[in-house]
């Protein structure tokens, strides 16, 4: 099990590439299967918003201020794995992408 958490780390790293070279993605990092970054953005309803746009990408985040978590279950296939990075991209740009009052 260890030997494959492993490998799934290595995956998500490589599928989530895309988004640590995101112009308003800063450090990137990872603990085993968690990974996490911080938004460059000075709004305070960043992670409301953010919440709300993963649901719609039937993704289930809840960042915490600019700091956005990823805890992915063990039992997540290959292409959920890649789902999940592509989504949590998506979803990024459509908060960011949104203008704010």
């Amino acid at each position: 099990m260890l030997a494959e958490n492993r490998r799934k780390s290595a995956l998500l790293r490589k599928v989530l590439s895309p988004l640590a070279s995101h112009s308003r993605v800063r450090n990137m990092r990872e603990r085993g299967t968690i990974f996490a970054f911080d938004v460059d953005i000075e709004d305070k309803t960043f992670s409301r918003r953010f919440f709300a746009n993963a649901l719609k990408h039937e993704l289930l985040m809840r960042p915490i201020g600019r700091t956005v978590y990823m805890m992915s279950p063990y039992i997540l296939s290959d292409d959920e794995l890649t789902l999940l990075a592509n989504r949590t991209r998506d979803t990024l740009d459509a908060t960011l992408a949104e203008r704010v009052a």
